[in-house]
């Protein structure tokens, strides 16, 4: 059952990173970034994947700063 959980929580951070992309939104590319990055921790096989738990944050806020740097680079 939790399976299904984290399948729903990758779908709603695809949606909330492409709507970021779209609407050029730092905040929403940040929590679709660590909406993404936490699943990807489970399915990942890592023993204690709870342990990389704090960093989630720090690399979504990475993630969304790189994108928006790019995307005003391009504009």
């Amino acid at each position: 059952m939790s399976w299904l959980f984290f399948v729903l929580l990758i779908v709603i951070g695809f949606l909330l990173f492409v709507n970021g992309l779209k609407n050029k939104s730092q905040i929403l590319l940040s929590f679709g970034g660590g909406a993404l990055i936490i699943p990807i921790l489970y399915f990942s096989g890592v023993k204690n994947w709870f342990v990389l738990l704090p960093l989630v944050p720090a690399i979504s806020l990475v993630i969304s700063h790189l994108v928006m740097k790019k995307l005003n680079t391009a504009t």
